[in-house]
């Protein structure tokens, strides 16, 4: 009998690397291939488990056997790399195939080795089903939501008030306004600082009072104004709502979505004006006619006073008072009709720049040194129709507005004739729009640099005996409304507080499409 050999008797025998290796093999929960010359030559129990096939049915098989056929060209590309001793590149994500049919998603993690002395390769593989289902799931949703925020017309954007800028913006706003890339470029790194109104920039950016104690989900509309490459400011409106907060539960980063008011808003406004006009209207029409009525007796009789009265009679000089007054009186009556539309409409084909042209010759000897009139009045503008003495008291009204704005301190007054083609689209800036129709036009623009208008007068340039002027009447320009509403006719005033005034007359051209004799363009006096 030996001796011990000082191990226990119970003791097992030592085991090998190779054993270690066996066991990981054989009950590891990784699914293991090893293939060789693209064929399985091993599988472990979890591999059988993951292709549902038991190991002879597996071992012997083409490893494409098992791989989706849309995949297997990725497939046997990465096996010839690892052939070749690579192993640097990643994991690869394909799709599967069992015998019965089924798909399902695999991640596969392969090394080179060698099997029984010659290349192969070792691969790892675990089923990632529903983790790839969800992925790509999500990142279908993900492309649909950025392509509906492609082509949607409002500003998508994520603004975050710690780094003061948009960290996600759909579209550029720069471009949506006009502005090229050199000009978006000065424009960076935010260029709503830039372009926003700077009477509106703090209410839209302002965070505090704005989302104290509002909880998610509220959503607040701010508007704002945005200057368009042209120069114009184009009217916003952004609902926003908390997007992320920091750990003091303030608001860190909001979520908005922007668009472009400003036509609903002109039409709104054109609408609101045009109900309070056709109100004033029915107004005026019902003065002018109950004050004519009374008016006319008055004036009758004066003139009979005047015709019966001796020249020498001390009562002639009040009779003649009394039919001055009545006489003017008679004058608002008109203004008053023309305003609401009740007079009679005489349309002839007219020659705009004659009408310009005899208007200002009239009222040149009027106009004080320190004050030039300049015409550029288009050769071959288009005759247009209409009744010849109220197109001569637009131009009359017109131009002495002008001439009164810059009366006090000298300057310019320009009037302007042009033919253009005006589309619906332009019809929300007009503030006289009733009845204009798309089309060819005549343009009249009648221009000062004077002082200019704020909102709230512009807003009231209509309304029957509203003046800013110490002796107005402020029956001018409702009458050069009523007149362009007649007329279909449009107008456009645009003026601001210290930069001038412009008043542009659209009158449709004309059918026959008549040109007048060329006038000359006349030079500044």
């Amino acid at each position: 009998m030996s001796e011990p050999d000082g191990r226990g008797a119970a003791d097992p025998p030592p085991r090998s690397p190779g054993d270690a290796y066996r066991v990981a093999f054989e009950s590891g929960h990784e699914a293991i291939f090893i293939a060789q010359d693209g064929v399985f030559k091993a599988v472990n129990p979890a591999a059988t488990t993951l292709v549902a096939s038991p190991a002879e049915q597996v071992v012997g098989r083409s490893l494409l056997d098992f791989i989706h056929p849309e995949d297997r060209a990725t497939v046997a590309a990465r096996y010839q790399r690892r052939i070749a001793g690579d192993a640097t590149e990643r994991s690869l994500t394909v799709r599967g195939l069992r015998p019965d049919g089924t798909v399902l998603w695999l991640e596969i993690h392969s090394s080179p080795t060698t099997w029984e002395g010659r290349p192969a390769v070792i691969a790892f593989i675990a089923e990632v089903t529903d983790r790839e289902v969800e992925r790509r799931r999500a990142a279908e949703h993900e492309r649909m939501l950025r392509r509906i925020a492609e082509v949607t017309p409002q500003f998508i954007f994520i603004y975050d008030y710690e780094l003061g800028r948009d960290v996600y913006l759909n579209r550029s706003v720069p471009a949506a306004l006009g502005y090229g890339p050199e000009e978006e470029a000065r424009l960076q790194p935010y260029p709503f600082a830039h372009l926003c109104h700077p009477d509106d920039i703090e209410r839209a950016l302002e965070r505090d009072a704005r989302w104290r104690d509002v909880p998610d989900g509220t959503v607040d509309a701010v508007e704002f104004r945005l200057r368009h490459a042209s120069g114009q400011w184009r009217w916003f409106r952004s609902l926003n709502t908390p997007f992320q907060r920091d750990e003091s539960g303030r608001v860190r980063q909001i979520l908005g979505v922007s668009e472009d008011v400003t036509d609903p808003r002109r039409a709104a406004e054109a609408l609101r004006r045009s109900e309070r006009l056709e109100s004033l209207g029915v107004l005026a029409a019902g003065l002018a006619h109950d004050f004519g009525n009374l008016l006319t007796p008055v004036l009758g009789r004066a003139e009979l006073m005047v015709a019966q009265l001796a020249p020498d009679s001390p009562l002639r000089v009040h009779a003649e008072a009394i039919r001055a007054a009545a006489e003017l009186a008679a004058e608002l009556v008109e203004h008053l009709r023309v305003f609401s539309g009740r007079r009679s409409l005489e349309p002839h084909a007219l020659d705009l720049n004659s009408i310009v042209s005899e208007v200002v010759d009239l009222m040149r000897p009027m106009v004080p040194r320190d004050v030039r009139i300049e015409l550029d009045l288009e050769p071959r503008l288009p005759r247009t129709v209409g009744d010849p003495t109220e197109i001569r008291q637009v131009v009359l009204n017109l131009l002495t507005n002008a001439l009164e704005a810059v009366s006090d301190r000298g300057g310019r007054v320009a009037l302007r004739t042009r033919a253009d083609e005006i589309g619906a689209s332009r019809l929300a800036a007009f503030d006289v729009v009733e009845g204009v129709e798309p089309g060819a036009v005549a343009v009249l623009e009648v221009e000062d640099d004077g002082h200019g208008m704020a909102a709230e007068v512009k807003a009231r340039l209509w309304e029957p005996f509203f003046t800013t002027k110490p002796r107005g009447r402020g029956l001018g320009l409702p009458s050069v409304h009523g007149i362009l509403r007649r007329h279909r006719a449009g107008l456009e005033v645009v003026s601001r507080p210290g930069q001038g005034a412009c008043f542009r007359v659209y009158l449709p051209a004309a059918p026959a499409r008549e040109h007048p004799d060329p006038v000359a363009r006349t030079t500044p006096r």
